[in-house]
């Protein structure tokens, strides 16, 4: 087997040349796409119940040049992450500042692209977040950032009960913290922090939000408390939880911070490897699968945004960049064999076919497409894991003489 060496994040503002990776999308977008009526609460950990297939005769030196690269490319693709919450947090700032339906439109924009960069950014944190002792950090993580469904009325006013939600709840004092503590308080649809909490603030309860409904009110002895105040100071916090929670996790990534990047490197290359191999196994098991919904009833994830099919191509983007990176050297030609690598090329291009024909959001797709689609994440875990075992084919084979050597 030849030196591996994965090649360097590519950033979301160049495209993926497409002959190598059919399923990777130009920078524009790509967010986390929807899934099923209620969530599996986030796994971060290596599932141990599914043990992959032994790493056997890879070579040492290819492997500790694949995995450092891989780390220096998740650092790229977190701080990406963390300068896009940045520049949500401006855009929010910016809206609640002049309500206007230009400035929510660009709100709403930062908000695409921000959480498209996190889902972008799942499967490095799946691997930063392996160790044991790690895992509830990472669940709690992604919970505080990606948890769904969200419910619209714990937040704010729905339709037929015009009191619903903390934004009419006085008792709440809104702060950061008190925010975090509400957060799935008695039952996981309750988000009050992260990407889909804000959906519903930016998009509305019914995908029908004013930049009106931003406007600062006056009047009374505690202006603070009418709604439209609290209103402003939610979304406002909201938008602050993301910016905190990713720029956190930027400053643990580099080489020089002694935190996740020495507990990854303390490995040896090949348990490096095998790591990255187990977390991607994970997200596609735990985090893909359950965005697409087995059946068009289903809790879509960015139902209010209708981008859910973007966010599941955000995701898979860099899970196929690891693997089959353009010029090769990736992980497959670390660990798979020659059939092996040809069968994943082919599947996750037919996955890509499949999944730029479906509707938007994700939920809107044919229940037979999505099921086919969940096939076909199955054969991606079946050939990740190398439990999957692919024939070679007549023509690759070399002919060998059984003719006897003349004397």
């Amino acid at each position: 087997m030849k030196n591996a060496v994965y090649k360097p994040y590519i950033s979301r503002k160049t495209p993926f040349p497409r002959a190598s990776l059919p399923l990777a999308m130009a920078v524009c977008g790509l967010l986390l796409a929807s899934a099923g009526c209620e969530r599996k609460q986030v796994a971060t950990e290596v599932e141990q119940s599914a043990p992959v297939a032994p790493v056997s005769a890879v070579n040492e030196a290819a492997a500790d040049a694949f995995s450092s690269e891989y780390w220096q490319a998740g650092q790229a693709q977190v701080i990406d992450a963390a300068a896009a919450a940045q520049a949500l947090t401006r855009a929010v700032a910016q809206l609640l500042e002049s309500p206007t339906e230009d400035s929510l439109e660009t709100a709403k924009l930062a908000w695409l692209d921000a959480h498209r960069e996190m889902a972008a950014s799942m499967p490095f944190i799946k691997v930063a977040f392996s160790p044991a002792d790690l895992q509830q950090q990472g669940n709690e993580l992604l919970l505080a950032l990606d948890s769904w469904p969200a419910q619209a009325g714990y937040l704010d006013t729905v339709p037929g009960y015009s009191s619903s939600g903390i934004v009419n709840d006085t008792a709440i004092e809104l702060t950061l913290a008190n925010l975090r503590k509400q957060h799935r308080l008695t039952a996981h649809e309750e988000a009050s922090t992260g990407f889909h909490a804000l959906e519903i603030m930016l998009w509305g309860p019914t995908s029908e939000r004013s930049a009106e409904q931003f406007v600062a009110a006056s009047g009374g002895e505690q202006p603070e408390a009418l709604a439209a105040n609290r209103r402003r100071e939610l979304t406002r916090l909201i938008a602050r939880g993301i910016d905190e929670d990713l720029a956190q996790l930027s400053a643990r990534w580099p080489l020089t911070a002694n935190d996740l990047s020495q507990r990854y490197l303390a490995q040896a290359p090949v348990a490096r490897v095998q790591w990255i191999r187990s977390a991607h196994l994970d997200m596609l098991r735990n985090e893909v699968l359950p965005r697409l919904p087995e059946s068009s009833e289903s809790d879509v994830e960015s139902g209010h945004a209708a981008d859910s099919k973007q966010a599941l191509l955000a995701m898979l983007r860099n899970l196929q960049a690891c693997w089959l990176p353009e010029g090769g050297g990736g992980l497959a030609d670390l660990l798979l064999d020659r059939p092996q690598i040809a069968a994943l090329a082919k599947t996750f291009g037919e996955l890509e076919e499949r999944l730029l024909k479906m509707e938007d959001p994700i939920e809107l797709a044919a229940p037979a497409e999505l099921q086919r689609s969940r096939h076909q994440i199955d054969a991606l875990i079946g050939l990740i894991s190398g439990d999957t075992k692919v024939p070679v084919r007549d023509e690759e084979m070399t002919p060998v003489s059984l003719q006897a050597p003349e004397e």
